[in-house]
């Protein structure tokens, strides 16, 4: 889990059966030493995670990634010029599994889209 290590959920906003989560990056948090040292980059692949646990948060049950069908990596995510992000999650359940589809936002802006299957 990278919650309460690598960011911190802020806020959280039912919008019809949709949702924000606004959290907070921990810029102080090891994986940024690594990724890279002097020029932080929050790595792809934690911005999937924190995806999977913002969806597990909303259903309120654990989930694994079945399939990811679908990501775009817009722009770059900084924790220092992108402490707050946006996480927009729109959700379908089919045959047991959850569609999700989760746009992250830096101040207004679309840094990257998800398209992912969970059960």
């Amino acid at each position: 889990m990278l919650e309460n290590k690598l960011y911190l959920i802020e806020h959280k906003e039912i919008i019809n059966e949709n949702v924000v989560y606004t959290i907070r990056q921990n810029k102080n948090n090891e994986i940024f030493k690594a990724h890279f040292p002097g020029n932080p980059i929050t790595p792809g692949a934690c911005l999937i995670e924190i995806a999977k646990e913002l969806c597990e948060h909303f259903v309120g049950k654990k989930l694994t990634v079945q399939s990811v069908k679908n990501v775009k990596f817009i722009s770059l995510i900084t924790p220092i010029a992108n402490e707050f992000l946006k996480f927009h999650i729109a959700t379908t359940t089919e045959d047991d599994a959850i569609h999700a589809k989760v746009q992250i936002l830096a101040e207004g802006n679309v840094c990257s889209k998800i398209n992912f299957v969970l059960a």
